[in-house]
């Protein structure tokens, strides 16, 4: 069987190929299954079993059909309202998107696992004068800070300990504004010190739902029995396409990790002892106070890889997704 790739754009910063195409790919050999990546239709080989379509190639299915009617069409990252029946099957990473691709009968989750990170050493924590919080990811999620995880940060650095916020994002130029808090702040590139930026901190961070409050005052409380409603209830909204893969590099680097309340964050948190969970100021908070103990962050950081090694073995995961690709087959 040879399952092969196609992408357009094979930019090494973007997690879609890095993770889901070059890694990927790099899985399948390793379970001697024949896997090659094209960066041009012309060049795809003939007698492919599989070929996958990743983000920026999807919308050529009708054409690798035409030249290849009994290849199986797979496509990695899709818009969830865009429907094709030339593609046979969809790749996502989360339980989220796996809803949001109802249009397609076969979606199958691959977790998004950094090949550069596996058997990385994890860090040692130790005691400092600074409180460092790391985060990477595209610069748009930058604005999820706004209103809770700013203010937490900027209550602990004023009332705690002095706190550096770390940034490693697709562009180190953004004009950010909303969410931004006053505190000292570094700005990263992706490169290949990020291992090096990120185990310099004491923590991560990965915001990803937002207050829709911030967006509509029209929102209110309402409250309401008859419909299940309280004034407590959550005012959230996040991306159809969430998934826990910013969250699964600080398990590997052995960084304790602060998730929000998307379901894929509980995946694999439910499974340790320590429930690094917030969403508003006060949980932000609670969490940075907890972890402000080194001996606290080592024995997280410590439980978090094993159980990281234990249920996102890459092997197994391929194993899975070539079984069901097979099915379809």
């Amino acid at each position: 069987m040879k399952i092969n790739f196609l992408t357009l754009n094979p930019d090494e910063n973007t997690a879609s190929y890095r993770v889901w195409v070059k890694d990927l790919s790099g899985y399948i050999s390793d379970l001697n299954i024949e896997s090659k990546i094209f960066t041009k239709i012309d060049y795809i080989e003939k007698d492919t079993d599989v070929l996958v379509l990743c983000k920026s190639a999807y919308k050529v299915s009708n054409q690798i059909k035409n030249l290849f009617p009994n290849t199986i069409v797979g496509a990695i990252n899709i818009p969830c309202d865009y429907y094709d029946e030339k593609i046979d099957f969809v790749i996502v990473g989360s339980i989220e998107e796996y809803v949001s691709m109802s249009y397609y009968k076969n979606v199958f989750i691959f977790p998004l696992i950094e090949k550069k990170f596996i058997g990385t050493h994890i860090k040692e924590h130790v005691a400092k004068e600074t409180f460092d919080i790391f985060f990477h990811g595209s610069y748009t999620h930058l604005f999820k800070f706004e209103p809770f995880l700013k203010n937490a940060i900027e209550y602990y650095d004023k009332n705690i300990k002095k706190v550096n916020l770390r940034i490693v994002t697709s562009n180190t130029s953004f004009d950010w504004k909303v969410g931004k808090p006053k505190v000292n702040i570094e700005m990263y590139k992706y490169d290949n010190e990020f291992a090096n930026i990120a185990q310099s901190c004491d923590i991560g961070v990965v915001p990803n739902v937002s207050d829709v409050r911030l967006f509509s005052k029209d929102i209110q409380q309402i409250t309401s029995t008859d419909f299940g409603l309280y004034n407590t209830d959550y005012f959230i909204r996040m991306k159809n396409k969430t998934n826990p893969g910013r969250a699964y590099v600080f398990y590997q680097l052995g960084i304790p990790v602060i998730q929000d309340i998307c379901p894929s964050s509980f995946e694999l948190m439910c499974k340790t002892s320590y429930n690094l969970c917030a969403y508003d100021e006060r949980s932000y908070i609670r969490e940075f106070k907890k972890l402000s103990n080194p001996k606290i962050r080592n024995k997280i950081a410590i439980e978090n890889n094993l159980m990281f090694k234990k249920h996102y073995n890459v092997n197994d995961h391929t194993k899975r997704l070539i079984e069901k690709i097979k099915e379809i087959s």
